[in-house]
């Protein structure tokens, strides 16, 4: 078992986020948590994040980048924790020949191979996502937690990051306002409103209601 919420609440001050959560989720499992804004998606992401820190590697939805470096600095700080200070001090200052070329094979994937030794501050929305994603495919870890990772990017391009994602990651959870992809590219599909699940169904018994439902949730 990867995850498992019981009767699981999360308020700030009287304002429940998530009421009477129960979940449970298998290593191998692909999921995708549909929602509008405020439904309570990433406060979940976040919580199951806090509860397999060691496990997982996690996208929040402002990317965590950091503006000032590149993109191959921002991809290969997945790494600063298994590496020593000199090494990591060292590709600071001048890229090992190593290291440039595991994260170019990385963004190559990703189709953002050009930009690797841009500042993230000059990137597009979308390049910064992938850049996300792209210091995600950099870390050893085998769940990832992802929240809105391809908003910014068009039918195409979200394509080419979820194969990735699912090609890498063990167990994916990640949370989406598009239904289509939703239900394409995972195994199962919980929907969020007002802190509460009201659907959770493997993508291959949903119904054109319960779609409908979907579509409705995520507006």
């Amino acid at each position: 078992m990867a995850f498992y919420l019981e009767n699981h609440t999360i308020s700030y001050g009287e304002v429940d986020i998530l009421n009477n959560i129960n979940l449970s989720i298998k290593k191998g499992e692909k999921i995708a948590l549909l929602g509008r804004s405020g439904s309570g998606k990433s406060t979940l992401l976040k919580n199951l994040f806090d509860l397999q820190k060691k496990n997982s590697s996690y996208i929040p939805q402002e990317l965590g980048l950091i503006n000032n470096l590149s993109v191959f600095h921002n991809i290969y700080m997945a790494h600063l924790d298994t590496n020593s200070t000199f090494y990591n001090i060292r590709n600071l200052i001048k890229p090992a020949k190593k290291e440039l070329t595991i994260v170019n094979e990385i963004l190559e994937k990703l189709f953002l191979n050009d930009k690797i030794l841009s500042k993230v501050s000059q990137l597009s929305g979308g390049q910064k996502q992938r850049t996300a994603i792209a210091r995600s495919l950099n870390d050893d870890k085998q769940i990832l937690l992802a929240d809105e990772p391809i908003s910014a990017l068009d039918e195409n391009l979200s394509q080419v990051v979820m194969d990735n994602v699912k090609d890498k990651f063990q167990t994916v959870i990640c949370a989406l306002h598009n239904v289509d992809i939703a239900l394409k590219n995972f195994d199962r599909v919980i929907g969020l409103n007002d802190g509460k699940i009201v659907l959770d169904k493997c993508s291959s018994e949903i119904t054109s209601i319960d779609t409908t439902m979907l579509y409705n949730v995520c507006k």
